[in-house]
């Protein structure tokens, strides 16, 4: 197992941090120096898009480059990317840089995040679009406008920083999981704790977490012991799944059927989520998966790697469908619009590309 301290990122504790987004252009699949440079202080709009599926997985170009303005690379942290629900805006969280947040199709920036002294590594919309959380090391998770930027509230800080959170569906219940602290489950109405879950086992490090469909279940990647199911009312532990390795990012799939996760064994991983036995392995990545992300049908598993790829596989056979190039240096965190059309990823590179299928490709 990798200690804290060393170079590790999503499936393991990730220490540096390069992540995010500004401007966009449109870039060739793989991009010449000329064009990255050209990429970088000006907007373009997005073509017309094809929802990315089985058959057409292998045509996903790199669309555009979204790079950060001020960015400084951050030791101890992690980075976020993700849509609104109804996929017009895009949001990131990416240390003490500028935490923007850019309109779709347009890739218009709309404003940037309030900054804070200390680095930010999380970022969620809640289910109804009405509210943007940011969270990292200071602690806390600040609520913001997503129309405005404004700032709205800010929950209590935890011990450590803020590693990742989730809603449930209904927007009632927030989980935060703090780094070294474990799992708080906020009553996001109220801004109060409901319940805690902690880890028993030492150097047991919280690095992702996840909500079922239903609400009903809580998934945690950690350091040790893989990964923990919980019920999501009582925090009662349901499962243990065995991976021997940093387990950076789990992810139910749309119907709730199934558990992805991705580990520092370069490996993918699809779990029944009714009785937990392995499905089956993904193999291909050749350095760590650091993000996993169902497509909304759930017929499409996206990972990212430390092999600076993102990898699309069909989730009914394991098949891989695509591998997608052009990062420079680590991939992250992952996540694809609501619907299915583009899959963004954030890299050690300091940007986030937007990936698809053009109509008529």
């Amino acid at each position: 197992m990798r200690e804290p301290g060393l170079a590790i990122v999503g499936a393991g504790i990730a220490l540096l941090l390069l992540a995010a987004c500004t401007a966009g252009k449109p870039l060739s699949r793989r991009p010449s120096s000329a064009n990255l440079e050209a990429a970088i202080g000006s907007s373009a709009p997005l073509p017309r898009l094809e929802r990315i599926n089985a058959t057409n997985a292998a045509d996903a170009d790199q669309l555009m480059m979204l790079s950060l303005e001020g960015f400084s690379r951050v030791q101890g942290s992690q980075c976020s990317v993700a849509f609104s629900p109804d996929g017009t805006l895009l949001a990131c969280a990416a240390g003490r840089s500028a935490l923007p947040v850019w309109e779709l199709p347009s890739t218009r920036l709309l404003f940037s995040l309030q900054k804070t002294p200390t680095h930010e590594v999380a970022v969620a919309f809640s289910p109804d679009g009405t509210a943007l959380l940011v969270g990292g090391a200071s602690g806390a998770v600040r609520v913001f406008d997503p129309s405005t930027g404004a700032l709205l509230r800010t929950l209590e800080a935890l011990p450590s920083t803020v590693w990742d959170l989730d809603f449930d569906p209904s927007g009632k219940r927030l989980a935060t999981v703090a780094f070294t602290t474990g799992l708080r489950v906020w009553d996001f109405d109220k801004g109060t704790p409901a319940w805690e879950f902690q880890e028993g086992t030492s150097g047991a490090y919280f690095l992702s977490v996840d909500y079922n469909p239903s609400g009903t279940m809580l998934a945690l990647g950690k350091t040790v012991d893989g990964v923990t199911v919980l019920e999501a009312g009582s925090g009662r532990v349901i499962a243990v799944l065995p991976i021997q390795s940093n387990v950076g990012d789990v992810a139910f799939s749309p119907d709730g059927q199934i558990l992805a996760t991705g580990s520092d064994d370069n490996l993918a991983r699809l779990w029944n989520a009714n009785d937990f036995r392995l499905m089956r392995t993904l193999e291909g990545h050749s350095h760590f998966v650091n993000g996993v992300a169902f497509s909304p049908d759930g017929s499409l598993l996206a990972t990212g790697s430390h092999d600076g790829t993102v990898g699309i596989w069909e989730v009914a056979t394991g098949r891989r469908l695509a591998t997608l190039s052009g990062h420079g240096q680590p991939v992250l965190r992952i996540a694809f619009d609501p619907s299915g059309t583009l899959l963004a990823s954030a890299s050690w590179d300091g940007t986030v590309r937007l990936w698809g299928v053009a109509s008529g490709t």
